[in-house]
């Protein structure tokens, strides 16, 4: 049977990350499975070790951990965000960006 690859998006982070990391599994079953059985097999593996962090490399043990599930670890992908555009506020003198998709600006020192 020929197998599935699925790609599982593990965002750990609920702030704004400079990136995303997408990492790719193939079922190794002789069973049809899709993306529901994938994450909830990613879910378990999350509990058991903690979530892969965008920007670090999948370790060994999750691997292992996906692995006894089923699924082989075959790569990940790195998607970049562009840059975000700042300014400075002229009367505030702080640090600006964009927010709500370009309908606003939020400005601090942070």
């Amino acid at each position: 049977m020929k197998s599935i690859i699925l790609a599982v998006v593990l965002v750990v982070s609920a702030g704004i990350s400079a990136h995303a990391d997408n990492s790719v599994y193939r079922n190794v079953l002789k069973q049809p499975r899709g993306d529901t059985e994938l994450n909830v097999d990613g879910q378990y593996c999350d509990q058991l070790l903690g979530p892969v962090k965008n920007g670090m490399s999948t370790s060994p043990q999750y691997k292992k951990c996906m692995l006894s599930r089923g699924w082989r670890y075959q790569y990940t992908t790195r998607e970049r965000k562009a840059p975000e555009h700042t300014w400075i506020d002229p009367e505030t003198g702080l640090t600006c960006h964009e927010i709500l998709g370009g309908l606003g600006s939020a400005c601090s020192n942070f």
